[in-house]
């Protein structure tokens, strides 16, 4: 499926030397960008779903360099559930994890500790939040 968002007031992308990208539209195909700039009305005709920003500013997804989430999107020790994906409607699309398992009571075994890292990477394996 093909969406155009146009009528963009800024397109930022991430790069610091020129971090404004002329034009005012974005089209995906798929859930992939396929072009970002000025769209031709072909372009627009062509999409499904053509959305309106009003002026908006569209920006690449956010990263988030240290969280400490542990079984796919439930942390016990900060009794935090849904965090990732509630991360998603702010903006973040990208977390890095120390890859500490914060459970209380948490095995030091070298056995234990290796299952209890075994299990925390495969909650995260296939967890997408908010597709």
């Amino acid at each position: 499926m093909k969406v155009a968002i146009v009528n963009l007031g800024r397109i930022l992308n991430g790069e610091w030397r020129e971090p404004v990208t002329a034009g005012d539209s974005i089209l995906t195909e798929d859930g992939k960008i396929v072009k970002v700039g000025t769209l031709s009305s072909a372009d627009v005709e062509s999409a499904q779903i053509v959305i309106d920003a009003d002026g908006a500013t569209a920006i690449p997804g956010l990263i988030d360099s240290q969280v400490h989430n542990t079984f796919g999107d439930y942390t016990p020790r900060q009794k935090t559930v849904g965090f990732l994906e509630s991360y998603v409607h702010g903006g973040i699309t990208t977390a890095i994890s120390a890859s500490e398992v914060h459970v209380p009571g948490r095995p030091k075994d070298p056995a234990g500790v290796k299952a209890l890292a075994v299990a925390a990477l495969r909650c995260f394996e296939h967890f997408r939040p908010g597709a």
